[in-house]
């Protein structure tokens, strides 16, 4: 078995003792996300966890949750609103919005429950 010499460890060890590991990096800070970062202009729909989702889905939700407040349940016209409220979910899912937003009408909140997730 072959061993260095101690002398030739040594001068090893200070030929590299100007050299330092870098200090681990701190975590990137995320910038801000603004609507251009999300869809370009001029872009209609983009892919978000493989659903493809249409911009002003969220706007469009959110017209039909408080058009929904001033519909008379069992109307043709509150059905409709309902329907669109469903057909929005699985956007809104992708999108994750309901991991940071919480519904506080117990109509649409029942709605977004009664489908698949």
């Amino acid at each position: 078995m072959s061993t260095l010499p101690t002398s030739a460890t040594s001068d090893a060890q200070q030929q590299n003792s100007h050299f330092t590991m870098p200090a681990p990096a701190a975590p990137a800070t995320p910038a801000p996300l603004t609507p251009q970062d999300v869809l370009a202009d001029g872009q209609e729909q983009a892919e978000f966890n493989g659903v493809l989702v249409r911009k002003g889905s969220i706007a469009a939700f959110i017209g039909n949750a408080k058009a929904l407040e001033n519909l008379e349940p069992g109307t043709s016209e509150h059905e409709a609103v309902a329907q669109q409220i469903r057909d929005l979910k699985p956007a809104l899912d992708a999108l994750e919005l309901f991991d940071v937003v919480e519904i506080k009408n117990p109509d649409v909140a029942a709605l977004l429950a009664s489908g698949p997730r």
